[in-house]
């Protein structure tokens, strides 16, 4: 598919630059402690020997002192049962796993299934990933505070596991290490976290990609663990003279969910910083793919323009899931039945008390979207119907779509929508949906000028459906205007989210941001709604 200028990032640079973090990381870097770091004595046969040993003992933990270990594509370290690996230095003086330099290649450290209640803790993985073999293990695994150079298809992957609890950690992918493929799957995919028919797990208080200018920035808003991980971050790049791009949001997807089921992915920044025009195998920020109960709050997304390879959440055949309490900065959340997944039904999915904010313009976006293609704010449709059972291509865009028979139960209710001055604002898209399916309420509204200022219900965020707009009704700015339906409900949707997760506030991450080449400050997504 031929894409257009695809994707705008927060921070705008060449990616051949070095960056240059200011001082308020505050590292020594001593010649005693970068000695520990130049020998290549340590390989993967050392690191296999100590956990070896560690095993033959019956010890639990092999305690990693300051150095590197220098690990190859062909000799993956084995996990073995009963062993965890930690790094015993702090973040100024972290554990360092280096693998091969080569694009094509990666080290792995890999955990049988017989291993349980492990933990990888402190350790900074240059191009070394994680690979989780097949388990069900009832124990709770763990991997934390770690930095991910690169890492392959993915720096974490887990295949028909569960209990995995992964944790304040950062992910980081250069343009080199970018994903290729336009369309990527999970055994092509460059992306941090791969789970495939996992169960039962956490993703939670990570960062999944950055730009490095502005690390001193995002420190004050994460928690302290990943703070660590930044030190350790600075200490590679100031103490080891590692000449790091300044963007490091080349990331086909931060998440990437296969057939899963039960998983939260909570309080992540998940941020593709990209420079103008480059086109590769980008994803979405969190791509579901046939999965139940998928629980997605107070996370921040920038850079993941709304878009056939973007968006913050792509939902493709899913049931009982939530989106709660997001900043979603140029993002939206796509909801589709189409038949890669295993399944083709979309139920019960809840939209509720997130912001959207609006920066980019359509140029930015695949050329698809100047025939109507279906993105906005919050986004339903099914691709399959809207092919005629998939026999041609491409899909109907026009209002003679046919009706899903395979999406019912959408709430979405409670939610802000804001845009940059010039700018129209998203809708939400109902796409093919049945309108009996439809549970959008009045609480959803704008809080920077509506689409249309001045009308009767100008602060309401309307619907659109099946590609409906009002006949020679246009913005301010030339936009179509969506048919007025009369859908919005005045029932009480707050039922359908779990009471857990209906009060949580939007974390602060979003203050450590600046857009368009740091020339326009993040929103208060506590701003008022615009009054009718």
């Amino acid at each position: 598919m031929k894409l257009k200028n695809l994707i705008v990032g927060l921070f705008i640079s060449t990616i051949t630059s070095t960056s240059t973090l200011a001082a308020a990381i505050d590292i020594e870097c001593s010649e005693k402690a970068v000695a520990a770091y130049t020998s290549t004595e340590n390989t993967a046969s050392t690191l296999q020997g100590l956990i070896d040993k560690a095993a033959l003992l019956g010890e639990s933990v092999v305690n990693l002192s300051p150095g590197q270990y220098i690990l190859s594509a062909n000799e993956p370290v084995i996990l073995k049962p009963g062993i965890s690996l930690h790094a015993i230095g702090s973040g100024q003086n972290p554990t360092l796993f280096k693998g091969p330099q080569e694009v094509n290649e990666t080290a792995t450290i890999r955990v049988p299934a017989k291993n349980k209640a492990w933990s990888i803790k402190g350790i900074v993985f240059d191009n070394v990933n994680i690979e989780i073999e097949s388990h069900a293990n009832g124990d709770e695994s763990s991997i934390l505070g770690n930095l991910f150079l690169n890492g392959g298809r993915g720096s974490i992957i887990s295949y028909s596991g569960e209990n995995l609890f992964i944790d304040g950690n950062v992910f980081l992918r250069d343009f080199e290490h970018r994903g290729i493929e336009l369309i990527p799957k999970n055994e092509t995919t460059n992306a941090g976290v791969v789970f495939q028919t996992q169960k039962s797990s956490v993703i939670s208080n990570n960062i999944f990609g950055m730009d490095l200018r502005h690390v001193n920035d995002v420190y004050p808003y994460v928690p302290q663990q990943v703070q660590a991980v930044l030190t350790s971050l600075q200490f590679v790049q100031q103490c080891l003279k590692r000449n790091l791009d300044d963007e490091q949001g080349y990331l086909a997807s931060g998440v990437q969910l296969y057939f899963s089921k039960d998983i939260t992915i909570k309080e992540n920044i998940i941020n593709g910083t990209l420079p103008e025009s480059v086109n590769y195998g980008q994803d979405h920020a969190i791509s579901i793919v046939g999965s139940n109960e998928t629980y997605v709050y107070q996370n921040f997304f920038g850079g993941w323009q709304i878009g056939d390879f973007g968006g913050a959440t792509r939902f493709t055949s899913a049931v009982d899931s939530y989106v709660v309490s997001n900043y979603m900065a140029d993002s939206g959340v796509m909801i589709y039945a189409a038949v890669h997944a295993d399944f083709m039904q979309i139920s019960n999915m809840v939209v509720a008390n997130n912001f959207f904010y609006k920066f980019l313009d359509d140029s930015f976006r695949a050329e698809e979207q100047l025939n109507g293609w279906l993105y906005e704010g919050v986004t339903f449709f099914d691709f399959y119907t809207a092919r005629l059972n998939y026999t041609i291509r491409p899909p109907i865009w026009n209002s003679s779509v046919p009706i899903s028979p395979w999406g019912w139960h959408i709430i979405v209710s409670n939610n802000k929508f804001g845009a940059v001055d010039g700018m129209d604002p998203n809708v939400i898209s109902l796409g093919n949906l049945a309108l009996e399916d439809a549970l959008v309420d009045k609480s959803n509204c704008y809080v920077t000028d509506p689409l249309l200022p001045g009308s009767s219900k100008g602060g309401l965020v309307p619907v659109l459906w099946r590609q409906t707009y009002e006949p020679g009704v246009f913005t301010r700015y030339g936009g179509k205007v969506p048919k007025q339906f009369d859908v919005h409900t005045d029932k009480n949707l707050m039922s359908n989210v779990p009471a857990q997760l209906r009060n949580l506030p939007i974390p602060n991450f979003w203050k450590a941001f600046t857009l368009g080449k740091n020339t326009v400050p993040m929103m208060d997504p506590y701003t008022p709604c615009v009054s009718s």
